[in-house]
């Protein structure tokens, strides 16, 4: 086998890869593709088909390097191996009823290369995902962040229509999540639904033109009624004074993932993300003051309202994903009639 690479920087001590094969052989190594997250990225072929895969390990914390073959590595390592088939039952309730999602291609058991790497004589095994390649192989990876950023240093803001073409499609893929389903889980319950938990434009995929809009890593994905364990606090409901972290993570629900919509939406429509001032006056702190630095952003009425509304403390905010749609037929036949009448008058 061979020897493990460690990822460059300062993620050096957290993980390593191998630049040869996985699963006896039937993914190749191509390239490093990104190192963010839950995980790292490899680009993969897929010598069965042919075709590009992307390969995606764990982070390991340095503390656990450091001290390979310690009790704790192996009851951290079944979390992770639990959050991990979690977020793999989510991407496939998301394919089953939306392609919004990347399909799972296989799910690898295999030595840990970065406890290879660390000195453990006999490392254990750690799961490695294996999803469908989306994009082009000799292309980069765009996401919405990119796209942000690049029109922000072009000047070229979201007209309202791609504003709520990346709503409208954002809203699909959680909208397969969120749908109910038998309870298998637990006792008691007659239905579930998944909770992403993570949505940030950095995980949004961004393809086209036309522009697809494509939300990825599931890898954090819970079961309504379970706590949060993977999100980005940037994006998610702010954390109340005494706290050290939001109530809103101790049992999921999908208002969790209406929050996290509303932030991508907002650093859209704004071309930057909300600061942390103006995320906790929407929450309560000062709501009108809020309301009007969204207003500020020159966006039609019902999509700055929709974006306050997502942002808005639970007890006020949008509850399902489908009240938002409802929302979006009414900004995109407002901004249809807003287009004609521009015409005609110019």
């Amino acid at each position: 086998m061979t020897e493990p690479v460690e990822l460059p920087g300062g993620d050096a001590s957290k993980v390593a890869y191998r630049r040869d094969r996985y699963g006896d052989g039937r993914f190749r190594f191509l390239r490093f593709l990104a190192g963010a997250g839950q995980g790292y990225a490899l680009l993969v072929e897929d010598t069965w088909c042919g075709g590009p895969a992307v390969l995606k390990g764990m982070w390991w914390p340095p503390s656990h390097l450091r001290t390979p073959g310690s009790g704790a590595g192996s009851a951290q390592l079944e979390r992770r191996k639990a959050q991990q088939e979690q977020g793999m039952r989510a991407t496939w309730k998301a394919v089953q009823l939306t392609q919004h999602a990347p399909s799972v291609v296989d799910v690898l058991n295999e030595e840990s290369p970065s406890l290879v790497a660390a000195g453990m004589a006999d490392p254990e095994k750690e799961y490695f995902v294996v999803t469908q390649f989306i994009g082009l192989p000799d292309t980069p990876v765009r996401t919405l962040k990119d796209d942000i950023d690049e029109r922000r240093r072009s000047d070229r803001p979201y007209t309202e229509l791609e504003l709520i073409d990346l709503a409208e499609q954002l809203c699909g893929a959680l909208g397969a999540l969120h749908a109910r389903r038998s309870a298998k889980k637990k006792a008691g319950r007659s239905e579930e639904y998944w909770i992403h938990a993570d949505i940030k434009p950095e995980n949004v995929l961004l393809l086209g033109p036309p522009a697809q809009y494509v939300l990825i890593d599931y890898d954090g994905a819970v079961i309504d009624g379970d706590p949060i364990a993977v999100t980005t606090a940037a994006y998610s409901p702010p954390v109340p004074p005494g706290y050290e972290l939001s109530p809103e993570r101790d049992k999921a629900e999908e208002l969790f993932d209406i929050y996290m919509l509303g932030a991508t939406l907002a650093e859209a429509a704004g071309l930057e993300r909300l600061d942390e001032e103006t995320r906790r006056m929407l929450y309560g702190d000062g709501p009108q003051e809020g309301r009007r630095r969204i207003a500020a952003l020159e966006r039609s009425p019902i999509v700055t309202t929709l974006i306050v509304s997502c942002l808005a403390p639970p007890k006020f905010r949008l509850r399902t994903v489908q009240s938002i749609q409802a929302d979006l037929i009414r900004a995109r036949d407002g901004a249809a009639l807003a287009s004609v009448l521009t015409r005609r008058t110019s």
